[in-house]
């Protein structure tokens, strides 16, 4: 079962990340981080197999000038198999409840680098991850939400961002 997941992850993430060669960005500022951690959860939990902390957020500009936001996660691996962030939990990013799509940064650009998302690591290992995503208005707070990208549970963080 566990490789039938990791194909069908693999075939996303070829499908997903082939859209970072598109274009290119700069950071332009950081953001404030007011890091609140919602009363549903915390900042920092296990979700399975895993450790995530949502760690800091910052502004930037993507490829066409427009304004981007640049999560960073905290990522441990405690499953037997080694494995990557990106088949391990699901990310969402809110501002004002609707959703934000995933914004698409080349490596040398708004020093960013989606490399770590793909990256396998074994277990007890811990890696920071930056998911970059497009923001809809420059005022609004964000709330960041991860859970376990396959589980029978509900159970997720949450942190709260003011970008003011």
């Amino acid at each position: 079962m566990k490789k039938i997941i990791n194909v069908l992850m693999a075939a996303v993430l070829l499908v997903t990340f082939g859209a970072f060669a598109l274009g290119s960005g700069e950071s332009t500022e950081k953001s404030q981080n007011s890091g609140t951690a919602s009363n549903v959860s915390t900042d920092t939990t296990s979700l399975g197999d895993y450790k995530v902390e949502i760690m800091s957020c910052r502004l930037a500009k993507d490829y066409s000038g427009k304004d981007i936001v640049i999560i960073k996660y905290g990522f441990t691996n405690n499953d037997d198999d080694s494995r990557a962030f990106f088949t391990a939990v699901n990310t969402e990013v809110f501002q004002g409840g609707v959703g934000l799509n995933n914004s698409y940064v080349t490596a040398e650009d708004a020093n960013y680098s989606a490399d770590n998302q793909t990256k396998e690591i074994k277990t007890g290992a811990t890696l920071d991850v930056e998911v970059a995503y497009e923001l809809n208005d420059n005022t609004t707070d964000l709330d960041v939400e991860v859970s376990e990208l396959i589980s029978l549970n509900k159970n997720k963080i949450t942190k709260t961002f003011s970008i003011k």
